[in-house]
């Protein structure tokens, strides 16, 4: 083994698989579920990766609200940017993507998701 190669010496929470996460998701930038840059978070757990005789523990962090919230209500306000038929509300497809926000913001706030 080179000396520079990362080794995982302790699993991640949430079934994270450590050697994935960008050096960003590790230093606590980017959600360590989804990638996503963070403007809210909350904490996942630690990682400890090995380089060389060195150890280091990350701390994880992923998004608040949760990463379906976040990424539904992304798609539907993309869509809507540059729809036509969202502005005179007679897009089907800005429908589905609001209406799939509107499940995820209800389920995480009567507590099924985390």
């Amino acid at each position: 083994m080179k000396r520079s190669e990362l080794v995982i010496t302790a699993p991640g929470p949430a079934g994270i698989d450590p050697a994935a996460l960008t050096r960003e998701q590790l230093l606590g930038w980017r959600c360590a579920l989804c990638g996503t840059l963070l403007t809210g978070d909350r904490p996942l757990g630690t990682v400890t990766l090995s380089q060389g005789p060195t150890l280091t523990t990350y701390p994880l962090w992923a998004c608040d609200p949760n990463c379906a919230t976040e990424h539904a209500w992304r798609a539907a306000i993309g869509h809507a940017a540059g729809c036509e038929a969202c502005r005179t509300g007679e897009c089907v497809t800005g429908q589905r993507l609001l209406d799939a926000y509107s499940a995820a913001f209800r389920q995480e706030h009567e507590g099924g998701a985390g």
